[in-house]
């Protein structure tokens, strides 16, 4: 039975464009922990050879919210709404990150995300949404795509 509506498997949202802001980049950096100034100082990154700051491995997932966010002023239902996903069953499940490329302050990049199914899990306790975001930048091509799983632990009522 479930709560994820598993309608919107293979659904696969408009590009969402957003631009990399570099404040906002340095301060997710220094927020994680990150030490390597290439993260948050300009003139480091640039000794090391990039245009402009570059962002920390897990910066795609701020870009998401991004996305999401200027979704919703465009008044088009973000991924969670459209999942049908209820926050008081939601859990967080694997994130793994696929990088092709580095992101910089500056870039503007496209957001693509994705359904890519469902399952179930330990006897129909869990429902897991497979969802899949896509970083491409005009030029540079595909620059990261991230995985995550989305777990409802279900109540008794939902479990199949």
């Amino acid at each position: 039975m479930g709560l994820f509506d598993r309608s919107s498997a293979g659904y696969v949202a408009a590009p969402v464009e957003v631009t990399v802001e570099r404040g906002a980049l340095a301060f997710f950096a220094e927020t994680i922990g990150e030490t390597n100034p290439i993260h948050f100082d300009v003139d480091a990154a640039r000794a090391a050879g990039h245009p402009d700051v570059m962002a920390p491995a897990t910066y795609p997932v701020v870009l998401d919210m991004a996305a999401s966010k200027e979704s919703a002023r465009k008044g088009q239902k973000d991924l969670l709404g459209l999942i049908a996903a209820d926050m008081r069953y939601l859990l967080h499940g694997t994130e793994n990150y696929a990088y092709h490329g580095p992101i910089y302050a500056g870039d503007t990049v496209e957001i693509i995300s994705r359904v890519k199914g469902f399952s179930d899990a330990k006897g129909g306790a869990l429902e897991i949404a497979h969802l899949e975001m896509e970083v491409r930048h005009a030029q540079r091509g595909t620059l990261a795509i991230a995985s995550r799983d989305l777990i409802h632990r279900l109540p008794k009522e939902a479990q199949s």
